[in-house]
């Protein structure tokens, strides 16, 4: 027993040498993932789930939705479940919708809803662009912004110690004698520069690990930027650029590991967008 063990010593010396040489050549292996900020929020995720499906209720009466039941809509969801499969943290009851509107935008709720409107697939040049946007709306559900944000508005509107009173059972109606909503072109779903950066590189990653190129994000809000006009002027108010989008959505790829990647697009892809681009 004693001898064999002394002859094992060699080649446990030898891999813990290799472990240590990886890590010293390969940093990014300990220290490159993104983690997810956590901040001071009220609602429990039960209540952020029922507000947001309040609020998904809602807008689904009143944005012209395109059928759950169509091939794009249906495309959608399969993305989004396979992305929302990598997301950290708490496992959101996610769903995905569609929004028969030309703009280009997308927006989350809080607790899973996640909406693209056509007019975002209609400009993606490929799968891993559409991925970009939706890997990016993803991360604001993980990060619980929109609830976080409706926090510090409570916060500053009521004491503490009677807030509680108006959160639970028919969180709707007592969020409303606050003046708080989670609808379309709510305060709560706009978010600021800190919390875009946040879902920019959280998305990066969730991208990396479903198997896309994560420099498609950085494309993607590239090009938009650069388009301007009529059909990103909402998408560019609700996601304000922090500055250097492009350049930290590059460097956080750069610190991943490489790997063999998905291809960029799919022939379903092709398909998807030519039925988009028939749609008015």
């Amino acid at each position: 027993m004693i001898n064999r063990s002394r002859s094992q010593q060699p080649a446990l010396l030898k891999l813990c040498a290799a472990l240590v040489l990886l890590l010293l050549v390969f940093p990014q292996l300990t220290d490159a993932r993104v983690q997810p900020t956590h901040g001071f929020d009220l609602f429990s995720p039960q209540e952020e789930v029922q507000a947001g499906q309040q609020a998904s209720a809602e807008a689904n009466k009143q944005l012209p939705m395109l059928s759950e039941s169509d091939p794009i809509t249906l495309y959608i969801k399969r993305l989004g479940a396979n992305l929302a499969a990598h997301a950290p943290g708490e496992k959101w009851p996610y769903n995905f919708h569609v929004v028969k509107q030309k703009e280009i935008n997308a927006f989350a709720m809080p607790g899973g809803p996640v909406y693209i409107n056509l007019g975002t697939i209609q400009a993606a040049d490929n799968e891993a662009e559409v991925a970009a946007v939706m890997a990016h709306e993803i991360s604001h559900v993980v990060q619980r912004h929109s609830t976080r944000a409706a926090t510090k508005q409570m916060e500053a509107q009521i004491p503490l110690s009677i807030v509680g009173s108006f959160l639970g059972k028919g969180i709707g109606g007592q969020l409303a004698q606050l003046g708080i909503s989670f609808g379309v072109g709510s305060y709560f779903l706009k978010n600021s520069r800190q919390a875009e950066k946040e879902a920019d590189l959280l998305g990066t990653d969730i991208m990396y690990d479903t198997g896309y190129n994560p420099r498609w994000m950085a494309e993607f809000f590239r090009k938009l930027e650069e388009q301007g006009g009529a059909r990103t002027a909402q998408f560019l108010s609700d996601h304000p650029n922090p500055g250097n989008r492009y350049q930290y959505v590059t460097r956080e790829a750069a610190t991943l590991p490489a790997k063999r990647y998905l291809p960029d697009t799919s022939a379903e892809f092709a398909q998807i967008k030519q039925r988009a681009m028939g749609m008015k």
